[in-house]
């Protein structure tokens, strides 16, 4: 499987729209850091970029909460489960 199509699978399996939009938003924010930094070879983003940058993961975290019965552990164990199979 190619790395788009990996990529297409994960956004396929997104639970809901609001999951896409998140995952969408997220890509395009990284696109405007990129291109920020884009030929800035070895330097660093400043502190304030960083605290921005986690400011708006804070912001996209409310605006697009789980679900309050969303099982973190157990989309662990079926992620694990999926690629590694069985491994007791």
């Amino acid at each position: 499987m190619t790395l788009r199509q990996e990529a297409y699978a994960m956004i396929d399996s997104l639970p809901d729209d609001d999951s896409v939009k998140f995952f969408i938003d997220m890509i395009r924010r990284f696109n405007v850091v990129a291109r920020r930094t884009e030929g800035i070879s070895g330097t660093k983003n400043s502190f304030s970029e960083k605290r921005q940058v986690f400011l708006h993961m804070e912001e996209l975290k409310r605006k697009y909460p789980f679900p309050k019965d969303y099982d973190y552990e157990q989309a662990r164990r079926e992620s694990m489960e999926e690629k590694y199979g069985c491994v007791n």
